[in-house]
């Protein structure tokens, strides 16, 4: 009896602590703690922008996020590709001008397939060797003086497109170098009246400049 009775107490008293649980409600407080995560700065290596950009053009200003750059960049690709492109054209045509009339000394020495080849090629009435050929000394000059600045011309096409390549290299690697340069609000001047007093004569009123970090 005594043991079923301390049975009965026994469940009893688990059945309360259950029914206790089980009616509590567990709360768990929010935390308050707040962090405080400041975004920081993607920082970009020098070396590897400079090394893009050498690569392939604009890609050094892809890497650092200055997408705005790259139609600066390809607009003077482009621009100066055309230059040399033309530049080239027309040397070209002086050059082989000039080498078909240089094999003559006078008019009445040339074939008509080559007088063909220069009035077909220049189209310019006053120097036509049919029309004109009294003007074969002052016409070959001319040759020879568009050839050389065709070819002057085509060369600084082919220095202006290395140099704007390394603009762009070094563009690339400077936006890197500068990428974790803090400029923040801290940074004050403030200027006031001072006044000096050299020695010799009155005093003077100067001014006072002085920068905060």
């Amino acid at each position: 009896m005594k043991i079923y009775l301390k049975g009965i107490f026994v469940a009893t008293i688990l059945a309360l602590l259950c029914f206790n649980l089980e009616a509590q409600e567990f709360t768990v407080p929010k935390d308050s703690l707040k962090i405080s995560v400041s975004q920081q700065k993607k920082v970009y290596s020098p070396k590897k922008a400079s090394i893009y950009a050498a690569l392939f053009p604009g890609l050094g200003q892809v890497y650092n996020g200055k997408y705005w750059k790259l139609p600066i960049v390809y607009g003077g690709y482009v621009g100066l590709i055309y230059l040399l492109g033309w530049n080239s054209n027309n040397y070209n045509d002086y050059f082989n001008a000039y080498k078909t009339i240089a094999k003559y000394q006078a008019v009445s020495q040339m074939n008509k397939i080559d007088k063909d080849y220069l009035n077909e090629l220049f189209k310019i009435p006053y120097w036509d060797l049919n029309i004109n050929p009294s003007h074969f000394d002052s016409f070959k000059t001319q040759l020879k003086g568009g050839k050389d600045y065709y070819r002057r011309s085509r060369d600084m096409s082919v220095i202006a497109i290395a140099a704007l390549h390394v603009l762009s290299i070094i563009d690339a690697s400077v936006d890197a170098n500068l990428s974790d340069f803090d400029i923040t609000d801290s940074l004050s001047m403030h200027i006031e009246p001072m006044p000096m007093n050299f020695g010799i004569g009155p005093q003077v009123i100067g001014l006072n400049v002085a920068f905060n970090f």
